[in-house]
């Protein structure tokens, strides 16, 4: 067998050994109905934060908690407890869209473990162009 062959098939069983723990690591993106029917599953929810409900965060009860509410693309509003090391995110009221991961417990609730946030744009393209216009 010619090096250049023994080379090439190294390199696909690498890259297929990636793509295989890739796919096994996966998490699943679902809705809060989705989630509940794989309650203790790890599942992936995006959703926008209620500002019509208050988060509520108290650092001296828990500084690890944050609780809030977000509706998911299925239009399900759901109570998040966000149990997050650096304590309540930053700009979290102001967030367009938030992905969070977690779980459901026993008691029903969605405890997330770790959040990304989609912040608004700093440039709106119409107040933008008005701003560079008056220049």
């Amino acid at each position: 067998m010619k090096k250049s062959n023994i080379v090439l098939l190294v390199l696909i069983a690498v890259v297929s050994a990636i793509l295989i723990s890739v796919y096994v690591g996966t998490v699943p993106n679902t809705t809060f109905e989705g989630a509940r029917n794989d309650a203790g599953k790890n599942v992936r929810i995006t959703g926008v934060v209620d500002k019509t409900l208050p988060i509520e965060y108290d650092p001296l009860a828990d500084a690890n908690l944050t609780k809030f509410h977000v509706v998911d693309s299925a239009g399900h509003s759901e109570k998040v407890f966000l149990h997050y090391e650096k304590g309540k995110p930053d700009g979290l009221q102001f967030s367009e869209k938030v992905t969070l991961l977690g779980n459901y417990n026993e008691s029903g609730e969605f405890h997330a473990n770790d959040i990304q946030m989609k912040c608004p744009s700093k440039y709106n393209d119409q107040k933008h162009s008005l701003e560079t216009a008056q220049q």
